[in-house]
């Protein structure tokens, strides 16, 4: 069975995003797709490559390393989005435009919640990686790029904790035990 960004058997859990009953699933442009299947004008095909990271936009499916990322349909229209213009900063009007099909109202801030859903899912299936940089004031820019902060071993991660630890307890009373 084919992995996509239907994780959930078809479903996104947004309203109105799920599978249509002739078996045609949304296109990652936010367009409704073809009755013959075919992808609708406009839709580039071609696979996206952003480090370990690919994405093919009409097949709705983003692999991280191999494995299949679970997005709603907004996030992975979101992801295409961005992973289009890789390296230059898109504001959040255009995101909007790209991905609602409509323009951005003031105070909506459906984008950045939408951006901190995305690119928490991106960290998660690959921490050592950063893609989304925020650009107060402009916009996003998709990028991957090394996380500074990833630790560089397994067991690094708790040993950093440990030491955490021992600060804290070496605070409280004035000496480890």
């Amino acid at each position: 069975m084919e992995a996509s960004f239907f994780g959930n058997g078809g479903h996104s859990g947004e309203r109105g995003s799920s599978p249509r009953a002739d078996g045609h699933s949304p296109r990652a442009d936010g367009s409704p797709p073809h009755a013959d299947g075919s992808p609708p004008p406009g839709a580039r095909g071609a696979t996206i490559h952003a480090g370990e990271l690919e994405i093919h936009p009409v097949e709705g499916l983003a692999l991280a390393s191999g494995r299949a990322l679970t997005l709603s349909v907004r996030e992975f229209c979101l992801l295409v989005a961005l992973a289009r213009r890789q390296g230059t900063i898109v504001t959040r009007e255009e995101l909007y435009r790209a991905v609602w099909n409509g323009q951005l109202r003031a105070g909506d801030r459906s984008v950045d919640v939408y951006v901190s859903k995305l690119r928490t899912k991106l960290e998660a299936a690959m921490p050592d990686r950063r893609f989304i940089h925020t650009h107060p004031g402009f916009g996003y820019r998709f990028q991957p790029q090394p996380f500074a902060g990833a630790a560089p071993f397994p067991d690094a991660a708790r040993a950093i904790d440990g030491q955490r630890q021992l600060s804290r307890d070496f605070h409280k009373t004035g000496a480890v035990d």
